[in-house]
């Protein structure tokens, strides 16, 4: 084969570009299937947040304002800004990502809260998803005491995240300020967004049915719905298997009554469905790091800080 030499009087033609976002760094990412119990505060972090409600109704207040919130619509928190937020329904659900972007367009999201379109949302929840696989309790089992990278995860992964945020503000930002340029855009995830909807009423099933041990076929059953089917579909969107999911909505509900009512451990694990305490106890220590006796003397020293 002879060497082509190139004419170098044929320039391709080279299109510059600049970063309207430039997310430089995660910090954590939450997807809240159940509502969090935690009285509000007022924050001010160094970095921003996005906060996505999935379901119920609340406030977010900031500086000098208060806005209502709803399932659709997303908030930004600004960093260097105090905030704070409170739900005033029961069944609220969200998901949010913290990061930090130092873009000047980032403005444009600022103040009264967003309303996603059904696209928007998808991208996001996707985004915050993959997020939650990366992102682990600085504090063992105690997630709302802040998160970290878990060790290992390549650069790659970081980088994905970040660009498919960046994406996200891109699309969002261009139909704010009226740029149609990107309206195809969108199209392209309307396949997951089935997918997200599905999982959603799988895990509002699990809540409802707390009290049961439901087997992976019970669910199945109900949905209609093959097991393999199900068990690709929830690891893809939850990054756990359907049946670990409904182990840590049992152990959630159970720190929380154990925080929260006088109830004993044995009541505890025959309402939450368990079969012995002994059994209760090793799967609570096994998710949280600690015996239930622990955990309660845990909970009662931080009462009296």
């Amino acid at each position: 084969m002879k060497n082509v030499k190139l004419d170098s009087t044929h320039n391709i033609n080279k299109l510059g570009t600049k970063k309207a976002f430039n997310v430089s760094a995660i910090v954590t990412a939450y997807n809240f299937s159940t509502m969090p119990r935690f009285a509000p505060r007022w924050e001010k972090y160094n970095f921003s947040q996005m906060l996505l409600v999935i379901e119920g109704e609340g406030r977010y207040i900031t500086e000098g304002e208060e806005y209502e919130v709803s399932a659709g619509k997303m908030f930004y928190r600004p960093a260097y800004k105090s905030s704070t937020y409170e739900w005033t329904s029961d069944d609220a659900r969200f998901a949010l990502i913290s990061f930090v972007c130092n873009s000047k367009a980032m403005s444009v999201f600022e103040g009264e809260p967003i309303s996603l379109c059904e696209e928007e949302k998808a991208v996001l929840l996707d985004v915050i998803k993959t997020g939650t696989r990366i992102c682990e309790p600085i504090s063992k089992g105690e997630h709302l005491r802040g998160m970290r990278i878990k060790p290992g995860v390549p650069d790659v992964v970081l980088g994905f995240i970040s660009s498919s945020l960046e994406r996200f503000l891109s699309m969002v930002y261009c139909r704010i300020c009226g740029i149609e340029l990107l309206c195809d855009e969108s199209q392209k995830v309307n396949m997951y967004l089935g997918n997200t909807e599905f999982i959603n009423k799988i895990t509002e099933f699990m809540t409802e049915h707390i009290s049961e041990w439901l087997t992976l076929n019970d669910i199945c059953s109900h949905f209609g719905i093959s097991q393999s089917g199900l068990t690709r579909k929830f690891r893809r969107e939850c990054g756990k298997s359907v049946m670990e999911y409904f182990t840590i909505l049992k152990i959630n509900e159970a720190k929380y009554r154990i925080a929260k009512t006088p109830e004993s451990f044995g009541a505890i694990a025959e309402e939450l469905g368990f079969s012995t305490s002994n059994y209760f106890s090793k799967v609570f220590k096994k998710h949280t790091g600690m015996s239930p006796t622990e955990y309660s003397k845990y909970v009662s020293k931080r009462r009296n800080i």
